[in-house]
């Protein structure tokens, strides 16, 4: 038996391992999508945004018992989510397409394919429309379930990863294309005026008027194709005594055409929290812009997205045994990579406080170990406080 609520589809049944059928028509995945990417400003924020998260790193840390983390190398799921998620995919195109899934469609799915100890072998990647949220009822209890084009049971949610956009319900994901709907079709209507505008030329070229009497029939569409081959051909058109030949001209700045293109893509980029610097719009920039676009980029847009999919894999990849000592972590240092400037400091601030090796730095910066150079070191003329207060108490003494 079925039945919904709040829209979810709702059944009653003893047991989630239940044959369903395949209702979903999977020729209509990415349709609404690919019809938005063909806008400059969604396509260059979506890209953005997934490539930024694509080239990040995943580390799996192991936290002692002390609270400190070390790489987790020998965990079956490291190397999964470091490189090769599945056989089909590395990290970058897996990560590329997920988040991108989740910025035009709402919702991330990708399914986990474990081996006989509960290890995840492969997280496979799956469209957003070949899934279905369904509850079932079992023995009384709502459980939620996926429903997946081309799967024989329902999917348990710990053997699926769902990383959801902005959402109402926590249940479900809302594309951001909903949300900005209103302006993506302003736009797109923008570009396409301005497509057929352009390509008329973009003007009207100019007005035949005949000063007395009117024209037969006919005449208007032949004098229109005479004259239209004269123009286009650069030749000279000659006037009869009772026509006069006015140029029509039409600025598209006057028509504030060019404007709303300019606004639509401030606006566009407002709902993928992207600067309109990272989206080429450089006409009120300057280096300190781009510079401080960067790390406002990392902090306000790709932080709160990262944190997002770490937790989902913390939840979904470990077993409920393993989540206790297990970190999931982006490694966002390739982000600030390119300011060479910030990274030199911060890498000498740790070495003044002993708090890096000088192996560590060329670690980091991918130069091979000198000998030698696995000590950390502390300036000479630095001391706590503690021994500061018995040096004092010593010299007192002997005096």
């Amino acid at each position: 038996m079925k039945m919904k609520i709040f829209g979810l589809e709702i059944r009653k049944s003893k047991t989630d391992k239940e044959p369903v059928e395949s209702f979903m028509n999977i020729q209509r995945f990415g349709a609404g999508r690919k019809s938005a990417m063909k806008l400059a400003a969604v396509y260059r924020c979506v890209n953005v945004i997934s490539e930024s998260v694509a080239q990040l790193p995943i580390d799996v840390f192991r936290i002692d018992a002390e609270g400190y983390k070390s790489a987790y190398r020998k965990h079956p799921a490291y190397s999964l989510l470091r490189e090769y998620p599945n056989p089909d995919m590395t990290r970058f195109i897996f990560l590329k397409t997920l988040v991108s899934s989740v910025l035009l469609e709402g919702n991330g799915y990708a399914y986990i394919d474990r081996d006989e100890f509960g290890n995840a072998a492969s997280v496979q990647y799956i469209p957003a429309s070949y899934v279905q949220i369904v509850y079932i009822d079992i023995d009384g209890m709502l459980r939620r379930r996926y429903q997946v084009t081309g799967f024989r049971y329902l999917v348990e949610p710990a053997n699926m990863i769902h990383v959801l956009n902005f959402s109402y319900d926590g249940i479900r994901g809302v594309s951001t294309l909903t949300h900005a709907r209103n302006t993506v079709d302003i736009s797109h209507n923008s570009e396409q005026y301005a497509s057929e505008f352009f390509g008329n030329g973009g003007n009207v070229r100019g007005l035949l008027s005949v000063k007395d009497g009117r024209l037969k029939p006919g005449q208007k569409s032949d004098l229109k194709k005479e004259w239209a081959g004269i123009v286009t051909n650069g030749g000279i058109g000659v006037l009869d005594g009772n026509m006069e030949y006015q140029a029509v001209s039409i600025n598209p700045a006057d028509a504030q055409m060019l404007e709303t293109r300019e606004f639509n893509v401030v606006d566009i980029c407002r709902f993928f929290g992207v600067s309109p610097v990272k989206a080429f719009d450089l006409s009120k920039s300057s280096y300190s812009t781009v510079e401080a676009t960067q790390l406002a980029f990392l902090t306000d847009t790709l932080a709160p997205l990262l944190e997002n999919i770490e937790l989902e894999f913390k939840r979904k990849v470990f077993r409920p045994s393993e989540r206790t000592y297990i970190e999931v972590k982006f490694d966002t240092t390739g982000l600030l990579r390119a300011d060479k400037s910030a990274q030199a400091n911060y890498l000498k601030t740790l070495h003044g406080v002993g708090g890096i090796t000088p192996n560590e730095i060329r670690k980091s910066v991918d130069l091979p170990k000198i000998a030698n150079g696995d000590k950390a070191f502390i300036p000479v003329n630095m001391q706590t406080l503690d021994n500061a207060i018995m040096m004092k108490t010593t010299e007192k003494e002997k005096s």
